[in-house]
């Protein structure tokens, strides 16, 4: 019977568990904070969530196929610094999405060739991009911000019925994220490669090909997440977006992803970066300087990666069982 239950309480947490942490976010804070619950604060949240949201999508579809990006925030800075330049010297918004896009899958594409077919650990080669992506940004900016997004600063202050275009897109995307992996033979790929890729292996599937396109989707999201951030704050800035990738997989995890790979959400991690959203509001608003955040975040980190343990732990043995 305490097996049973045990066992009842994992799955229960593992699909609706993302639901309950935000529910006591959300209390904690209208507690901590009487500008909580104001409209424009609300709107303000969902906002901010925006880009850590968007980049959620390609995070969950990586990390259900049991991979990871670490250079995701440096991936979102050299994304905003490329959209800014390529405004700043042609004028053109649209040639600036084109050619932000195609730089950023083209990264992303590099990174999965190692990791998928040179059978390189992701961790590594995703800290090295880290590091390198964030040269990169310095040297296109030349060390400074470039101000002016054009047309594309309406991004954050357009509207539509009242709900801001950064709103309405990372909707869109974790909508149409949602449908490749929940109604297409890719997403069953993805999954089946994540839960055990020798399986998916013998199963006829390619799961090389299978990751390289997972990251190539990491690609595509970093690269709207870079714009949106951009567009925020009318400017690329080279400096911008650090530790973002970090966000990205706090949310999934809390939203149920395991770490080990063939599980997860992306509409549950949408819910976890908003979890993160509304800590981060939180703080803000009471007035918890920016060091002491950092140290939330990083218990926040390993409080996450336990129930993540802990969850898995209790699925498995109910498996064997």
């Amino acid at each position: 019977m305490k097996i049973e239950n045990r066992l009842n309480i994992a799955e229960l947490f593992s699909r609706f568990g993302i639901v309950l942490i935000l529910m006591l976010a959300v209390i904690v804070a209208s507690v901590a904070s009487n500008r909580f619950f104001t409209r424009d604060n609300i709107l303000s949240v969902f906002n901010q969530c925006a880009v850590i949201g968007t980049l959620s999508c390609g995070m969950t579809m990586l990390i259900v196929s049991g991979n990871t990006d670490l250079s995701a925030g440096s991936g979102i800075a050299l994304a905003g610094v490329t959209c800014a330049l390529v405004i700043k010297l042609t004028g053109s918004w649209v040639l600036a999405l084109i050619i932000t896009l195609f730089a950023m899958v083209f990264t992303s594409a590099i990174q999965g060739f190692l990791v998928a077919y040179c059978s390189l650990v992701p961790f590594i080669i995703t800290l090295a991009g880290q590091l390198a992506f964030r040269g990169l940004a310095y040297i296109l900016a030349d060390g400074a911000p470039i101000i002016g997004m054009g047309a594309l600063n309406k991004l954050a202050t357009g509207k539509v019925l009242g709900v801001s275009w950064l709103i309405i897109i990372t909707i869109t995307m974790v909508a149409i994220t949602w449908l490749i992996m929940n109604y297409t033979s890719f997403g069953r790929y993805i999954y089946a490669t994540g839960g055990n890729r020798e399986a998916a292996v013998a199963a006829g599937i390619n799961a090389k090909r299978t990751i390289l396109i997972a990251y190539l989707f990491m690609g595509a999201c970093t690269a709207l997440s870079g714009v949106l951030l951009a567009a925020r704050t009318n400017s690329g800035q080279p400096s911008s977006a650090v530790a973002y990738e970090f966000d990205a997989i706090i949310a999934c995890v809390l939203g149920g992803c395991g770490m080990a790979g063939g599980v997860g959400s992306v509409v549950a991690s949408l819910a976890g970066a908003l979890t993160i959203g509304v800590i981060n509001n939180c703080m803000n608003l009471v007035g918890i300087s920016a060091y002491y955040q950092q140290i939330v975040k990083g218990v926040i980190i390993v409080i996450a990666v336990l129930i993540d343990k802990k969850t898995h732990d209790a699925l498995m043995y109910s498996k064997a069982k």
